[in-house]
């Protein structure tokens, strides 16, 4: 898995408006057939959000199968400059920066002994769960370890043995212990999607081995993103490192 995070100066565009017109640029550097395959897939093989920091916008795209390094990572790290449908401006990319994670890497964590108990999961941009047919704006233990174990297990189904008996005891053995959130609207075209921003704290009770899992799953989310709609840049996560 690569992140890749483009910055370049801030536009007139808010950091949705950016994230749509994003997705819509990063799929035309596709094959028109891979395209439509893309449409078809519960779980797309990439995600991205945009960031907005002062005068400074941030696009990260996370390619998260191999198949999805070999056709987009040469193409994203040899741009330039950046022209989006109806937006007259050319953006002028100022730095590319890559981040890799290789499931070995999440296995070995796995493996690894582990004590921590606290995880503290930041919602950067806008995020939201489906469930029963409805929107949900605020997050549960299980919609947010569902969603990380749905994503994981449709990406990489050959290495993946996460299963809802696991999930139940998962939800069973942790806690939200604090939160920090505030309402949110995403929009899409013309419609907007309740949803949320902020942090919120998870404490895990149980063996070293359940620890060990919940940070994969953490580690994994960073490139996944959790919830709804990550390929259009909902549910881009960031994870808040412990201090001693």
């Amino acid at each position: 898995m690569k992140q890749i995070t483009i910055s370049f100066k801030k536009t007139s565009l808010s950091s949705e408006e950016l994230a749509v017109k994003f997705q819509g640029f990063l799929l035309s550097q596709l094959p028109k057939e891979d395209g439509e395959q893309l449409h078809r897939l519960e779980t797309n093989p990439y995600s991205l959000m945009v960031q907005t920091v002062g005068e400074q916008q941030f696009w990260t795209v996370n390619l998260l199968t191999d198949d999805m390094c070999d056709k987009l990572q040469n193409r994203l790290l040899s741009l330039e400059t950046i022209q989006l449908d109806s937006y007259e401006k050319l953006i002028e990319i100022e730095k590319i920066e890559v981040k890799s994670l290789s499931t070995k890497q999440l296995v070995e964590m796995f493996n690894a002994d582990c004590d921590q108990a606290t995880f503290t999961i930041r919602f950067v941009s806008p995020t939201s769960f489906k469930s029963a047919g409805q929107y949900v704006i605020f997050p549960t233990v299980k919609l947010i370890f569902q969603s990380f174990m749905q994503k994981y297990g449709r990406l990489f189904p050959d290495i993946s043995t996460f299963d809802e008996n696991l999930l139940n005891y998962l939800v069973e053995h942790s806690k939200i212990t604090s939160y920090q959130l505030q309402t949110r609207y995403f929009a899409v075209h013309r419609n907007k999607i309740p949803a949320f921003k902020g942090k919120l704290t998870i404490k895990v009770y149980g063996a070293s081995t359940l620890k060990a899992f919940v940070k994969l799953m953490i580690a994994f989310s960073e490139f996944s993103g959790v919830g709804i709609k990550t390929s259009m840049g909902m549910g881009g996560v960031r994870i808040e490192e412990r201090k001693n």
